[in-house]
């Protein structure tokens, strides 16, 4: 995918986003844009606004960063795109200092994959839960960049990752979810994970359709004869899963995932 930046600032000193450079303090937002805005781009302007402050960077301001996005994206030959929004930082040249000045880089790519399934590979990482940093979604992501590229050289699309009490986290690019019987399982938070924007809107799917859904503390083991098994994130909705370590497949026989993923599709108005 050919990638455009644009930055709402121009940069005359060589120290400009210094410690986005040297420290990777940052934070970003990455979502479809289907001719236009998501419609919740306003829990993605939370997110980031709530990052921004964890990390100790100013926050330019809804309005502002709607109108700069809108205006990055309003000449682009092309309908389906995939947008990422970072506050990156610029300040003290000590690690331990403060940011002073917050850039805005938006990035913005053609959405030309077409990936309805996925595999994946269970990492060799062990995620921590009480790093507070996975809990947002920041410029510190060169793990997820290892991991997906070891999964990649493994002959899988994306990597698994367990927590050091050995449940089930989440995936490189996404919350994960799994069908047995009429129940949704998915990790809890606490498990050690982003908390997803597209995974909340999954669980408020499931309530408004009636369906069983249980989060929790899940061993590998939890995931062994699924009937679905499938990963959400904000940049492709709803993407099934056909197998992890070519150990757990699964039956693909579920009513329900057709009947989720048709009524999440319509949440997000994609349908």
């Amino acid at each position: 995918m050919k990638e455009k930046l644009y930055f709402d600032k121009d940069f005359e000193k060589i120290e400009a986003l210094n410690r986005s450079y040297m420290f990777g303090e940052g934070v970003f937002e990455t979502f479809a844009y289907k001719k236009t805005l998501p419609i919740f781009f306003k829990r993605h302007l939370d997110r980031l606004q709530l990052a921004a402050k964890f990390i100790g960077i100013k926050y330019p301001g809804d309005a502002y960063i709607e109108s700069f996005v809108e205006k990055s994206t309003k000449n682009h030959p092309d309908e389906n795109l995939i947008v990422k929004i970072s506050l990156l930082s610029t300040g003290s040249s000590q690690y331990y200092g403060q940011s002073e000045v917050t850039t805005i880089c938006v990035s913005i790519k053609t959405d030309v994959e077409d990936q309805p399934e996925i595999s994946l590979t269970v990492s060799d990482v062990f995620i921590n839960p009480n790093n507070p940093i996975i809990y947002h979604k920041t410029n510190n992501y060169l793990l997820n960049s290892i991991e997906r590229k070891n999964a990649l050289e493994k002959g899988f699309d994306e990597a698994l990752y367990l927590n050091t009490n050995n449940f089930v986290s989440e995936t490189t690019s996404g919350n994960i979810f799994w069908i047995k019987g009429s129940t949704i399982f998915t990790p809890d938070l606490s498990c050690g994970m982003l908390p997803g924007i597209s995974r909340a809107l999954l669980i408020e799917t499931c309530q408004d359709q009636g369906i069983n859904f249980e989060e929790g503390s899940y061993e590998l083991g939890s995931i062994l004869f699924p009937e679905a098994v499938f990963v959400t994130n904000a940049s492709k909705g709803l993407t099934e899963v056909t197998n992890i370590d070519n150990v757990i497949q699964p039956t693909r026989t579920a009513k329900l995932f057709p009947k989720i993923r048709d009524a999440f599709l319509k949440k997000l108005d994609w349908s």
